[in-house]
């Protein structure tokens, strides 16, 4: 199933790294940041756009691309360029003329778009109202597609639910997938899944659909598209309840490992390997049997939240922008760059055989930096 995944997230990563590469100081561009940035419905801004916020409204018209993280994105105006967006709930109800890159837990389109639709998270909904004038990408727990699509659609998710017109092909790995009777494809469908697609009576495939079986390691339990898409939730979870309780401390640790990389590296190697040998002696004398549990416990949780941390900091360098913002980043602006942190983080390390060495490193540098931010905080 993760390879047809592979394809469409890829390509969503490739567009927002794209995106990100072309952001320069030296590009005319309007900045906004603030917890709650609202575009007039009267407003027209001729320039690129770029806003960091915990809930962000565009209701009026931008004239070029947009570039949006935060807690909140709303979009009720229209955006004459390409709209790449990170957040907990994204929703497009206005009109997109170029295409639309989204990342987070919920994530709606309402309104028409007349390029491709790059979605990565739980929850995609692509409303009857839309209409998608390219091709579209996802990676997403669960999908409805009520909207007509007029290019392909592929990449992987747990349930998704087509009701309406595509203009091409039709590529997915899935759980389960559902052609309701409203549905009709223009080309082939060809999908990956441990079940038979339930493809409704009307419902219309002009070309030949494919049914092909994961592979067996993922058939016998092994960790898919749902899984991962899991473990992006629980992380960003967990990411945002540390951003509300101590921003600026998890500033100060992802700016140690931008700063200090090597120092951060380095203890984050003596940290990973030294602490569970040194639980380990402990827990040899009786009496230190619980300070060893208590600490090999508080190891596996500095090894989750490293990783989180390492996150944080892709996000953040991602979005060029915010480096000119550094200690002035709201908690909504950190909240997107960890979406879109954690985002690229797990696509990374579902590459074949460099996931493992995608997560030392993640591990080794986040594990490091808290040291380091710690030491500095103290000094």
């Amino acid at each position: 199933m993760l390879k047809h995944a592979y394809r469409g997230l890829a390509i969503c990563l490739l567009a927002i790294l794209l995106t990100a590469m072309a952001a320069t100081p030296v590009l005319a561009f309007d900045g906004r940041t603030g917890d709650t940035v609202v575009i007039g419905s009267g407003e027209v801004i001729d320039d690129d756009l770029y806003i960091g916020g915990s809930t962000i409204s565009i209701d009026g018209t931008v004239n070029g691309d947009v570039l949006a993280v935060g807690s909140e994105i709303i979009v009720n105006g229209l955006i004459n360029g390409d709209l790449i967006a990170a957040g907990a709930s994204v929703t497009v109800n206005g009109e997109v003329t170029g295409a639309v890159r989204i990342a987070g837990a919920t994530l709606e389109v309402n309104g028409n778009v007349g390029g491709d639709v790059v979605a990565a998270g739980a929850s995609l909904s692509l409303a009857s109202t839309a209409n998608i004038g390219n091709d579209l990408v996802v990676g997403v727990r669960d999908a409805s597609i009520d909207s007509p699509v007029g290019g392909d659609i592929f990449g992987g998710g747990g349930e998704i639910v087509l009701s309406n017109s595509v203009g091409g092909n039709v590529k997915l790995g899935v759980d389960s997938l559902t052609l309701r009777y409203t549905a009709s494809i223009g080309g082939d469908m060809v999908y990956t899944s441990p079940n038979e697609a339930d493809i409704q009576s009307g419902a219309n495939i002009a070309g030949a659909t494919t049914h092909k079986l994961p592979p067996p390691e993922e058939r016998d339990g092994g960790m898919g598209i749902g899984g991962k898409i899991i473990g992006f939730l629980m992380a960003l979870a967990l990411g945002i309840v540390l951003i509300v309780l101590a921003p600026g401390r998890m500033l100060a640790i992802t700016d140690a490992i931008r700063h200090q990389p090597w120092p951060s590296l380095g203890w984050g190697a003596v940290l990973l390997f030294a602490t569970p040998i040194a639980a380990l002696i402990v827990c040899i004398t009786v009496v230190g049997v619980p300070i060893g549990l208590i600490g090999l416990a508080l190891y596996g949780i500095a090894i989750y939240i490293a990783h989180i941390i390492t996150s944080l900091l892709i996000g953040r360098i991602i979005i060029g922008t915010l480096r000119r913002m550094e200690g002035a980043e709201g908690r909504g602006i950190l909240i997107g760059s960890l979406a879109l942190g954690l985002f690229i983080l797990t696509l990374l390390t579902m590459i074949p055989y460099a996931s493992f060495f995608i997560w030392l490193a993640a591990v080794l540098f986040g594990f490091g930096a808290i040291l380091v931010a710690e030491r500095q905080l103290r000094a």
